[in-house]
Order: structure tokens, then C-alpha cells, then sequence
């Protein structure tokens, strides 16, 4: 279901005038108008993007493509995108599969193989899954058990959480590679959530780590922690996908955090120092997740800046998108998002 552009893309390469450094993922789980809007675009909106996508010109690529291409610093057609879609939910077959089918796209489906093989409903079955994947559709580990796989269980140690989510890991490979065939060097963190060592872990595994922030994918970008547009009922329109297929990486050469609070995982600063780049460096701006601009002060060097996250951050996933507006594109940003997770006052867990 690949188009014939990928075959020129392969085997002639590209022209620098139609090449590009960076790319977008979208972020997609149902497809539906009778699930959670958090989690949910309807198939007439999902429909209405995939014309945008055809109609200005993109180009949609495999995720596992893109991200080679990228991490080995070559050039990928302009203006590409990568469509994905977590928990291998039902109308992911019923309604994005035709429509994609149909335009000859490829897209990602991550899989919770525990989800799948206990036949919960609303997901897809191995039966589907195989077609898709007989179809060209790219398939990918999103662990066994959707945990949330940073946290520790009640006294367990470094070394007893290492292995256990290792084995969850490597169970739902096993499965996806049992029913399907397929060994995928993609896996998407359940929750968008991913610490340190859940990092490092994934890496040894031989992974590109997928996440949930926003942002585009360029050189300089974590392979551990690939950003993602989510797509869901509220930030779904065309202008916010306009705005999201567009978006060129913030080119962040470090990332520095004041120590976080031991109980809670929470933060009161960040110093971040970006490269040079084609972008209004005075009309940086970041905000949280609720969407307050935050105060930026100026850094010991002109590249350099501090934010101050003093104020309440709630239990849960926060972050903070960092965004400056292209020197000479109207309509088009800079992107970088930062994530960190903050548990309750008390050092427990949020729930979801």
C-alpha cells in the first residue's frame, strides 16, 4: 500500500530542494464518535485530515522509515508524515484501514498483545491484525500488560522492576512475532509515559522509543523519546492539524532541570539551550499544559533561556511546549515539548 513515490525516495534519492531534515508523527487510538473524545477523532474528522494531508502535498512515510532516515542523518522527502495508531483498537481496521487503503498509505498500528489475546472488546483481533499486516500495515510493540510501566511495585527493587517490565517488553514482542511474523525495532510508551531507566532499558533492547508530546522529529531529536501529535476530540480541527503537520523541530542542543523534589517528581526550573536555527529566537514562547504562557528570563548565553515552574503542577503527566514562529514561513513553528511526571503530595501514584 506504499506509494510509487517511496520506490523513486529509494532508489534515486532526493533533490535538496525537495529534501527535508525533519518529519511529523500523528498520534491517533479511536477512530469512532462512541469512545472517550480524549481519545477519539470521528471518521469524518479523521476523513477531513487525510484530505489536508493529500491535498497540500505530503508525503506519508513508515514510522520505522522516517526515524532510520533521520537517525542517520539523511534526508527525507518534504514535507513528510508518519500516521500511528496505539492500543490496536477495532476502528482502527473498521475505519482507518479502507480509507488509508484506499489512498495507498502506510500507517503504524502499536499493539498491547495481552489486550489482544484476551479478546477484549472494541480491540482487534490477531485474524485482523494478520491482514493488516498482509496489506503492508506496520505493526509495533506497545508492551504486554498497558502498564504503567515507570512506576515500581510496593518494595520492589532497581533490579525486580528491570526485569519485570523487561519480560513485559519482550512478551508482547514475542507475541506480535509469534502471530505475525513481524520484528519491530518501534515500541510506544503505554501512557506516553518514560523515565530514565525505562529509557536506557528500551534503548538495550535496540528500540526507537515513541512517545506522546508534541513536537516534530528532526537530527537532533531523542530517539527515546520521539514526539508525537496526539489527535482527539477538541484538538482535532484543521487549523491545529495545519498548525501541527507544519511544525519544524526546536533545534535544543540541552535540556536542564532544577533537582526534583523526592516525593513528588516535581521541578521548579528548566534551562534550555537551543542551536541556531531559521526561527524568531525574541519570539520564543512556552506554555503548560493548560495552556498559561509562562515567564522566560534570558541565560548566562544568548542561547540559552530559564523557565520558572514554581506554580502548581497537578499529579500526573505535565509538560511544556516550547514554540517560535519560522523566519520567513508564514503559519509555521518550532516546536519542543518537555515531559515530566508528578505523583501526589504524598509520593502515591495518580490514578488516570
Amino acid at each position: 500500500m506504499i506509494k510509487y513515490y517511496l520506490l523513486i525516495f529509494a532508489l534515486f534519492g532526493l533533490s535538496n530542494a525537495n529534501a527535508d531534515d525533519h518529519a511529523v508523527i500523528l498520534l491517533y487510538h479511536h477512530i469512532a464518535t462512541d469512545t472517550p473524545p480524549s481519545t477519539s477523532v470521528s471518521p469524518q474528522v479523521f476523513e477531513a485530515h487525510l484530505d489536508y494531508l493529500e491535498d497540500n502535498g505530503f508525503s506519508v512515510l513508515p514510522l520505522s522509515q522516517i526515524l532510520g532516515v533521520l537517525a542517520r542523518n539523511e534526508k527525507l522527502p518534504a514535507k513528510t508524515v508518519a500516521i500511528t495508531f496505539d492500543d490496536a483498537y477495532l476502528s482502527v481496521y473498521s475505519e482507518a484501514f479502507p480509507r488509508l487503503r484506499q489512498r495507498g498509505w502506510p500507517f503504524t498500528v502499536f499493539v498491547s498483545s495481552a489486550a489482544i489475546d484476551s479478546g477484549f472488546r472494541n480491540y482487534l483481533s490477531w485474524d485482523q491484525i494478520r491482514e493488516l499486516s498482509a496489506a503492508g500495515v506496520e505493526l509495533a510493540n506497545h508492551s504486554q500488560s498497558h502498564a504503567h510501566l515507570v512506576r515500581y511495585l510496593v518494595g520492589e527493587s532497581d533490579q525486580d522492576w528491570q526485569r519485570r517490565v523487561s519480560a513485559d517488553i519482550d512478551h508482547a514482542a514475542a507475541r506480535l512475532k509469534a502471530e505475525t511474523g513481524v520484528d519491530s525495532n518501534l515500541f510506544a510508551y503505554p501512557y506516553g509515559e518514560y523515565s530514565e531507566a525505562l529509557k536506557t532499558l528500551v534503548q538495550s533492547k535496540g528500540y526507537f522509543g515513541i512517545a506522546q508530546q508534541s513536537g516534530a522529529v528532526g537530527y537532533n531529536s531523542d530517539f527515546l523519546a520521539v514526539p508525537r501529535f496526539p489527535m482527539s476530540s477538541g484538538f482535532a480541527d484543521l487549523n491545529r492539524l495545519a498548525i501541527s503537520v507544519n511544525s519544524r523541530p526546536l533545534p535544543v542542543d540541552s535540556i536542564e532541570t532544577s533537582k526534583p523534589d523526592s516525593i513528588s517528581g516535581r521541578i521548579d526550573s528548566l534551562r534550555i539551550t537551543l542551536q541556531p536555527g531559521a526561527y524568531r529566537a525574541a519570539q520564543l514562547a512556552c506554555y503548560d499544559a493548560s495552556g498559561t504562557r509562562l515567564k522566560i528570563r534570558p541565560g548566562d548565553q544568548p542561547t540559552e533561556i530559564s523557565i520558572s515552574l514554581k506554580a502548581k503542577q497537578n499529579p500526573g503527566r505535565n509538560k511544556i511546549n516550547c514554540t517560535a514562529p519560522a523566519n520567513t514561513e508564514p503559519g509555521v513553528f518550532y516546536w519542543y515539548s518537555y515531559q515530566w511526571l508528578v505523583k501526589n503530595e504524598d509520593g502515591s501514584w495518580y490514578q488516570e
